[in-house]
């Protein structure tokens, strides 16, 4: 049945997110959902899950020791660098973006990713990032419009398995 496992997948990621927000889960220090819900019509009464068109996990994590980019360990090649403030070990990391298919191409997504960097930057990180499939052109199309640019470490001649990194300077 459709609608079991509809509402399984549902209860499934309520929580994972539940895990996410409480800092139960990595590097996470703190996450915010961010959800896009239909305007209200008077004559038409909708449950909440109904009413939502989109949503995005934002989550302030810190960077693991020796990582330069979010999942990107280097190893240092000096012994003592010189410490860091604590606060240029965090970065804000989008994930989750969904918007319902019959409400795509409408600025739901591009809207929620602003408000995302508003919300980072308010925070006070510098950066924000988020990782994309290779193969997702129209999610990298998106995300470029929205101001994020591949990371530097993306290599050139991706497979369609590959996750890239993309980034926004707050």
């Amino acid at each position: 049945n459709a609608d079991a496992h509809k509402v399984k997948f549902a209860e499934r990621e309520f929580y994972a997110l539940k895990k996410r927000c409480s800092g139960q889960e990595g590097n996470s220090l703190k996450c915010f959902c961010l959800v896009a819900v239909k305007k209200e019509d008077k004559n038409i009464r909708r449950t909440v899950l109904k009413s939502i068109v989109g949503t995005l996990d934002l989550s302030i994590r810190q960077y693991f020791s020796g990582e330069t980019y979010p999942g990107e360990i280097k190893r240092s090649t000096a012994l003592f660098a010189a410490p860091k403030p604590f606060d240029a070990h965090k970065y804000a990391y989008i994930s989750n973006v969904v918007v319902s298919k019959y409400a795509r191409r409408q600025g739901i997504a591009t809207n929620m990713i602003h408000l995302a960097a508003d919300v980072a930057s308010f925070t006070g990180m510098k950066m924000l990032f988020v990782h994309v499939n290779a193969d997702n052109t129209p999610a990298q199309d998106l995300y470029r419009k929205c101001g994020l640019k591949f990371s530097f470490s993306a290599s050139p001649q991706p497979s369609k398995d590959d996750k890239l990194l993309m980034y926004m300077e707050l």
